[in-house]
């Protein structure tokens, strides 16, 4: 069941979990794979639809790593989700529109999905102890041309 209005206890913890899941989006849109990485629980699993199971962060780096090998860019959209907390752990249900681009032959990717995520509490703060992403519609739209501009800070 929804908890419409958390406690003022868990409104932190939400706050730093929704920090959380934003820090990966916009470290995978740079494609700082160590960054997003950092975001997983030591044993922390990747669920994606398109590679097995990568269990603990070096299988993670590997993962994502391989993936992000084939595109010209990646734009991961990161919408509003609902987070449940209960003591040191939470569960997490985001929204989220990627697209991109393949190196290859510049073909566009069109991802829309869910994250359901576990996330617990550690010494470093929340990290991800599992991550699924869970497609409802993937495409290959042609109308991903043009230039790629440089907008790093």
């Amino acid at each position: 069941m929804i908890n419409i209005q958390p406690s003022l206890e868990a409104v932190a913890d939400i706050i730093a979990i929704n920090h959380l899941a934003a820090s990966y989006s916009e470290a995978m849109c740079r494609f700082e794979v160590e960054e997003a990485v950092q975001t997983y629980a030591q044993d922390g699993v990747l669920s994606t639809p398109t590679t097995a199971d990568a269990i603990g962060r070096a299988a993670i780096f590997e993962t994502i790593s391989k993936t992000v090998s084939t595109l010209d860019f990646v734009f991961q959209t990161l919408h509003q989700g609902l987070v449940e907390v209960d003591g040191d752990r939470a569960t997490t249900n985001f929204p989220i529109t990627e697209w991109a681009r393949t190196s290859k032959d510049q073909r566009g990717i069109l991802f829309l999905g869910v994250y359901r995520d576990d996330v617990v509490r550690t010494p470093e703060g929340w990290r991800f102890a599992r991550r699924r992403l869970l497609p409802r519609l993937m495409g290959r739209p042609d109308f991903l041309t043009g230039t790629l501009h440089d907008i790093s800070l």
